[in-house]
């Protein structure tokens, strides 16, 4: 059952552009929405799957995903995409209990898929240079539920860092060759770095950085695509949407090693 502090997703029934809302259920609490107020109590008591009715409005009481969340993300800066983040955490292999760290924040988009994969007993240090970036990102993250397992920091990735023992470390900025003989003393053995890079320049220049470095094993480069359908199941159609995502960036996958003794 719903009780109050639990996060949930309420979400019109409507054919075409449904509206939803991301609330954390407090009691007497009201959400006003175009279609008028939700009050939370009307919540309480439920549980995730049920239908709540509204005069001649219907919505549906969900459990917030990773992906909901990041929609309802204020953006200040172009983030990675859902399926880019998700393939990350799962080239690095993360679990609950892990540390992992990354740069930089921006809108907090992949600190949220990190954090997620690694709470409730793992802790996200995440890097970023830009103090309005982090107060952004903490607003975002602060409706998951995820925060306590997130620490932000206002520091220059390229300077020494004071965190050790990470089990990954994810790049998100414009040069991550820079910083690439910098993490490595943060990086466990056998530790994950994973770099995200838009441009081509960018790439060769990473991948050089890595196979030059004597902490880091070079693994594998390669973008993600995706392709969405429109589906009528009624008129027997299925066709390709045409405007779609075609290309977001390029994924590089190092491992932390020892060098020669």
């Amino acid at each position: 059952m719903l009780k109050e502090g639990d996060i949930v997703r309420i979400v019109e029934v409507a054919q075409r552009q449904p509206k939803s809302w991301i609330v954390t259920l407090v009691r007497d609490g009201e959400l006003s929405t175009h279609l008028g107020k939700i009050f939370h109590n009307e919540c309480i008591g439920r549980r995730y799957g049920d239908q709540l009715k509204k005069e001649k409005k219907v919505f549906i009481l969900l459990k917030p995903s990773v992906r909901d969340f990041l929609r309802h993300f204020r953006l200040k800066t172009q983030i990675l995409y859902a399926d880019d983040c998700a393939i990350a955490c799962n080239l690095a292999g993360l679990s609950s209990g892990m540390r992992v760290g990354e740069a930089g924040t921006g809108s907090g988009a992949l600190t949220l898929f990190l954090a997620h994969n690694v709470h409730p007993t793992g802790q996200v240090f995440s890097f970023d240079i830009n103090a309005d970036y982090i107060a952004n990102a903490q607003k975002n993250l602060a409706i998951t539920g995820l925060s306590d397992c997130i620490t932000f920091k206002l520091q220059d990735i390229r300077a020494p860092l004071e965190v050790r023992e990470l089990d990954a470390f994810f790049l998100d900025f414009s040069s991550p060759y820079e910083a690439i003989d910098n993490i490595a003393p943060s990086l466990k053995s056998s530790g994950h770095l994973i770099c995200f890079v838009p441009n081509w320049g960018q790439v060769e220049e990473t991948v050089a950085q890595i196979r030059k470095s004597p902490y880091f094993f070079h693994v594998d480069t390669f973008e993600i695509t995706r392709r969405n359908f429109t589906v009528n199941p009624e008129r027997h159609i299925m066709r390709p949407v045409f405007r779609d995502l075609v290309y977001s960036g390029i994924l590089i996958h190092a491992i932390r090693i020892n060098p020669n003794q």
